[in-house]
């Protein structure tokens, strides 16, 4: 009798622990490769990822992300193919699509020059005359292309950083720690380091978010879970010690 009730235990046990499985939800964000925030290449896809990913985990969440070109990211989750973007900028525009929840994390977007082209700004209009590289679809590239700037769009910043070098563009709109690292880690950039110059102050100084997108029907639920989440992890230290690992403290 003991044994048939343990073995009844056992499978209840299995059945619940089952159905916790089925139900769990899982997030996919979209997101391109932008070291050091978060890439596929990156031990656990970076620290933004490993802060967002604690951040859903805690609010019941599986965040999965799906690592394409920013504007195939940006088109698709706003259409609801993806739940929503793994670091985006705050835009009017997106937030007529996209629920924004609070900040992961910031970056700074500077103008950087090749090394004594003695290029600098007071305001952002003595820029105007410049041609200026930068990511297709970013934030800062389309607040510049509704300002009527010059921009060269590419793919990947990897790209922009190169023509900067060839003299085919005079500028380029880039996130410092973005600039450091590709600098840094890419073979084909490294012997660059040291031929360009950040220019201050930056462009824009932007938090960085995990927008869901108003397709989900539960969309605005995420977002109170996960804020709710991500303040726990401030309170109880989890968001430092991430940070830390990542050598970002």
């Amino acid at each position: 009798m003991k044994k048939r009730l343990a073995a009844c235990f056992i499978a209840i046990g299995i059945f619940f622990s089952a159905s916790i499985v089925f139900c769990e939800t899982t997030i996919t964000l979209a997101t391109l490769d932008w070291q050091p925030f978060y890439a596929s290449d990156l031990p656990e896809n970076g620290f933004f990822a490993a802060l967002s990913r604690e951040a859903f985990k805690r609010a019941g969440y599986k965040m999965e992300i799906a690592f394409v070109p920013w504007k195939r990211a940006l088109e698709m989750a706003t259409k609801g193919h993806y739940d929503g973007l793994l670091g985006a900028y705050y835009n009017e525009e997106r937030a007529g699509t996209f629920y924004f929840p609070d900040p992961v994390s910031k970056n700074d977007e500077n103008f950087v020059q090749k090394k004594g082209a003695g290029i600098s700004y007071t305001k952002l209009e003595d820029l105007k005359q410049y041609k200026i590289g930068g990511l297709r679809g970013s934030a800062p590239v389309v607040e510049l292309l509704e300002k009527g700037f010059k921009v060269e769009e590419t793919r990947i910043d990897e790209l922009s950083i190169k023509k900067l070098n060839a003299g085919r563009i005079d500028l380029i709109i880039i996130g410092k720690q973005q600039l450091n690292y590709l600098l840094s880690n890419v073979e084909d950039l490294k012997t660059l380091q040291g031929a360009f110059e950040i220019i201050e102050p930056p462009f824009q100084s932007l938090d960085l978010f995990c927008p869901i997108t108003k397709k989900r029907a539960d969309g605005q639920e995420i977002v109170k879970n996960f804020n709710k989440a991500l303040q726990e992890m401030k309170a109880d230290g989890t968001y430092d010690k991430i940070l830390k690992r990542f050598g970002q403290k």
